[in-house]
C-alpha cells in the first residue's frame, strides 16, 4: 500500500479537494482526510488497472508496477485494502458536522461506484476495446473513468466547504469540463511523451486496441478540444463570484502537463 500511495503522483484529486474548499472558506484540517481518502482510491484504481488482467502494465509513476515487485495477489489485496481504509478515513475524520460527514462518503461512494463512476467507467472501456468507439460514447467512458474522481473532488471540497446547492452546481460542471480536459491531454501524452516523462509506459492504449481522443480526432483536434474544455472549466468557476484562481491554474496545468 505504501509503496504505491508513496510513489509520487501529481496528487491532482486531493488539490482539487482543497483548492474547492478553499474557495467557500474550509479549513484545511477540515478538508485533508476527504483529500487523502480520494488520493487512497485514485491509487487503488491505478493499481488494479495495472494488473495483467486489465492493461498488463509494468511502469507507473516512473516505477514498476505494485504487481511486479510483489505478485499478483498481493496486488490485488493492496488495492482492496486502500479503498477500505479510504472510507475509515472519511468515517472518522474530518467535519464535525456528521450530516456533512456522511453527504461527502456518499458522494464519494457513488464516484467510486459504477453508474457514471470509476468502475462503471471502467467496465465501458473494457468492454469497448477493439471496437469502434464514437466520440459521444468515448466521452461516455471518460466521464466516468477518469472525470468521476474529479468531479467528486471538487463536489466534496465545497460541500465541506458549506457551498450552496447553486454554486455547487457550477463547480460540478467546472469538475466535468476540467476532467474530460485532462482525460484528453492524457490521450495526447500518451502519443507524444516518453516513458520518462510520463512515468508510465507510453502507447499502451493504442496498442491494446483502445479508443483514444487522438486516435478517433488527430493530434491537432484532440488539442483543440483540450483547450476549449479547460476554457470552459474556467467560465463555469468563475460565475460562482468567488476568488477561483487556483481552481483555474489546476485546469488551465490540466492541458500544459508534461506528465
Amino acid at each position: 500500500m505504501r509503496y504505491s500511495v508513496f510513489a509520487g503522483g501529481k496528487r491532482l484529486r486531493p488539490i482539487l479537494c482543497i483548492a474547492s474548499g478553499e474557495v467557500f472558506g474550509a479549513q484545511e484540517d477540515q478538508l485533508l482526510p476527504a483529500a487523502c481518502a480520494l488520493e487512497m482510491i485514485h491509487t487503488y484504481s491505478l493499481i488494479h488497472d495495472d494488473l495483467p488482467a486489465m492493461d498488463d502494465d509494468t511502469l507507473r509513476r516512473g516505477r514498476a508496477t505494485c504487481h511486479v515487485v510483489y505478485g499478483e495477489a498481493m496486488a490485488i489485496l493492496a488495492g482492496d485494502a486502500l479503498l477500505t481504509r479510504a472510507f475509515e478515513t472519511l468515517a472518522r475524520n474530518g467535519p464535525e458536522s456528521l450530516e456533512v460527514r456522511l453527504r461527502v462518503i456518499d458522494e464519494v461512494s457513488s464516484a467510486a461506484g459504477t453508474m457514471r463512476a470509476l468502475i462503471g467507467g471502467q467496465v465501458m472501456d473494457i468492454e469497448s476495446q477493439g471496437s469502434e468507439v464514437s466520440e459521444k460514447k468515448l466521452e461516455e467512458i471518460h466521464r466516468s473513468k477518469t472525470g468521476a474522481l474529479i468531479r467528486c473532488a471538487v463536489r466534496i471540497g465545497a460541500i465541506i466547504g458549506g457551498a450552496s446547492e447553486s454554486h455547487l452546481q457550477t463547480l460540478t460542471v467546472y469538475g466535468e469540463k476540467a476532467g474530460l480536459a485532462f482525460q484528453v491531454a492524457d490521450d495526447i501524452l500518451d502519443a507524444t511523451a516518453s516513458p520518462e516523462d510520463l512515468g508510465k509506459t507510453p502507447g499502451k492504449d493504442v496498442a491494446s486496441g483502445k479508443a483514444t481522443y487522438v486516435k478517433l480526432l488527430g493530434l491537432e483536434r484532440a488539442s483543440r478540444k483540450a483547450e476549449a474544455l479547460v476554457s470552459e472549466a474556467i467560465d463555469a468557476a468563475r460565475q460562482t463570484g468567488r476568488d477561483v484562481q487556483v481552481l483555474e491554474g489546476i485546469a488551465r496545468m490540466f492541458v500544459d502537463r508534461k506528465s
